[in-house]
């Protein structure tokens, strides 16, 4: 089988990039009321680690089925997660007034936290699109796993928000680079993801 044929490794890379475009579309027409943004996130990752693992059928069945499923959770976790990066943005703001008077430790704190809870929100919609918990358990699941596999961490906080700073500065680019960001994370995530799915699991997964 050639690299050219239809069933060689170029069409199955073009078929791919195709399908991680479609995800992107349906992502962004599917956030449009903001609060939904989190099961947009959660269909996406659902339908993108099927595609890592070779797995995959149509991406916008994927998509749905999981934009259904999650809905209720992922509007939960969104809440809880933008509520508490409002608290601490107001904190850093505040301490940052008082960092004088010696606010500044108070601020670099918030800060960490900050970074932290970025961490969370890369991990948290890939976690629940993979496995049924809790809310809770879903938030401390995606904690547990950032801090355990920091090296991954690092690397994927360093290459989405970097794309995302960067397709904010160039808004063209944003059907090149959020579909990276969604591979580049995806391909990660399935091999973080995999080892705490138990091998005899069908399709619904426990952490």
């Amino acid at each position: 089988m050639g690299v050219f044929d239809i069933n060689g490794k170029f069409f199955k890379t073009l078929t791919k990039a195709g399908d991680f475009i479609i995800l992107t579309l349906l992502a962004m027409v599917c956030s449009i009321p903001v609060i939904t943004i989190g099961a947009s996130l959660t269909a996406v990752f659902y339908a993108a680690l099927k595609m890592a693992r070779d797995e995959e059928g149509y991406v916008w069945k994927e998509f749905f089925k999981s934009f259904k499923q999650n809905l209720k959770q992922s509007i939960l976790i969104e809440l809880i997660l933008a509520a508490f990066a409002a608290i601490l943005l107001v904190d850093i703001n505040v301490c940052a007034k008082w960092a004088a008077n010696g606010g500044g430790t108070l601020m670099f704190a918030a800060i960490g936290i900050l970074i932290v809870l970025a961490a969370v929100v890369l991990y948290v919609f890939p976690v629940l699109a993979k496995f049924d918990n809790t809310v809770f358990a879903t938030i401390k699941n995606a904690l547990v796993l950032c801090m355990h596999h920091l090296p991954q961490t690092i690397s994927m906080m360093i290459a989405t928000y970097g794309l995302i700073y960067f397709t904010m500065q160039y808004v063209g680019i944003m059907f090149i680079s959020i579909p990276l960001i969604f591979y580049i994370d995806s391909f990660i995530f399935s091999r973080i993801l995999q080892q705490y799915v138990k091998k005899d699991e069908a399709d619904t997964d426990e952490l």
